[in-house]
């Protein structure tokens, strides 16, 4: 029997998604390619271990043939595994000042990478879209930092008579150019949240998102927690369905947790993962955006999944983060795969805007890194991607339909 774990974006790639809206796109598809069928889903809340649990979406069908049947046909099975508490719960709690000095530290330690994937030709091929994002993210947390200078606006001249006896003298000149350098950092301040529409909440958002990654690629934080539950989850489905074949449906960061599963550092994935893990479906893979700003994460590998499993990868040559394992930003056939392997994964391309549209004043307002979240709209009827994943699948016989 077929089953999938769903295992989405981190942060504002996974907003309004769901593992019920997931499923919901592929019964769509299913009612356009048959006739005659109805499918429904049923949904059960299930506990893994003590602490996570997962949504179990089945996705049943019945015929006209069937409707006197008293149980219908399970044909899909899909669970989603949680894991965006896991890696930000620690950051969540911290305040804004401590979320905008994390975003300015990252991007002040990537920085020479940054600047030296400008010039240097590699495999990655959007050096220029993520420079000039991290480069908004520098404006915006240096734009925070330069509201603190005007709180110094209080010292007048007589409180500077009043701590003068307290500080030396180049404290006390200090604290004038600051009073004075608030003048002018406040306009410039106010400049950002005006055309940064929600500038606090978006820095929060994208301080927590791409510190916690930062964390979890460069230090491992996180990473044994998640990985030991992601085993957990795959060892309860093994126990629970009827000779389950698994398939690992995931979008942005989501895929560089399964491909962390299928290809660990070091040691052996699980016996129930080499046993049962068959297709791995990637959508926006940040995969060579990871591979250009951190050259050592993919490094030291097990690859014994990369003959085991089929690979299935959806991209867009918008997507400033999506990768198509290529040396060019074509659509066309994948050239290399993980750690440059030969096993490489079958390429879907996915545009909703032609190329020629993006110009200047789209890149400049960052119509590159939206485009990561156009997969899919927040709506479940809408078109999606989920029409090549779910073709490939048949042409594959990874989903097999009873008629």
């Amino acid at each position: 029997m077929p089953v999938g774990i769903y295992i989405a974006g981190l942060g504002q790639s996974a907003n309004k998604e769901s593992v019920e809206k997931y499923a919901a796109r592929y019964i769509k598809e299913l009612e356009y390619s048959t006739t005659g069928i109805n499918y429904y889903t049923k949904v059960e809340k299930i506990y893994y271990n003590d602490a996570q649990n997962s949504l179990a979406v089945r996705i049943h069908q019945h015929s006209k043939e069937q409707l006197k049947s008293v149980k219908d046909t399970l044909i899909y099975t899909f669970y989603d595994f949680e894991y965006n508490e896991l890696l930000i719960h620690k950051f969540q709690n911290k305040n804004l000042l401590f979320k905008n000095l994390a975003l300015l530290l990252l991007v002040i330690r990537k920085l020479p990478r940054l600047i030296t994937s400008l010039f240097k030709k590699r495999t990655y091929t959007k050096g220029g879209q993520t420079f000039y994002m991290f480069l908004l993210f520098l404006i915006m947390s240096l734009a925070v930092l330069l509201i603190f200078p005007s709180l110094l606006r209080f010292i007048d001249g007589k409180n500077l008579a009043f701590i003068k006896e307290h500080l030396f003298e180049w404290q006390i000149n200090m604290l004038r150019f600051l009073r004075d350098f608030s003048q002018l950092t406040l306009p410039i301040t106010s400049l950002a949240i005006i055309f940064i529409p929600e500038s606090s909440t978006l820095l929060t958002k994208v301080a927590a998102e791409f510190t916690t990654i930062d964390n979890y690629i460069q230090y491992g934080e996180q990473s044994q927690i998640i990985q030991g539950n992601l085993d957990a989850l795959i060892e309860y489905i093994v126990e629970k369905e009827e000779n389950p074949i698994i398939h690992l449906h995931t979008y942005s960061f989501g895929s560089i947790i399964a491909l962390d599963a299928l290809f660990p550092i070091g040691t052996e994935p699980c016996a129930n993962i080499l046993n049962n893990i068959k297709l791995l479906i990637t959508v926006g893979a940040p995969y060579e955006f990871i591979d250009n700003y951190y050259p050592n994460f993919y490094t030291d590998r097990t690859d014994k999944m990369s003959q085991k499993i089929e690979w299935i990868n959806v991209y867009s040559t918008m997507d400033a983060f999506a990768s198509n394992f290529r040396r060019d930003n074509k659509a066309k056939e994948a050239q290399y795969g993980i750690m440059g392997r030969k096993e490489v994964p079958i390429n879907l391309n996915y545009e909703i805007a032609r190329r020629e549209k993006y110009n200047l004043f789209s890149f400049l307002t960052l119509k590159h890194i939206t485009m990561h979240q156009s997969y899919w709209d927040d709506s479940k009827s809408g078109q999606s991607c989920t029409r090549l994943i779910f073709n490939k699948m048949k042409e594959l016989n990874y989903f097999s339909i009873t008629t």
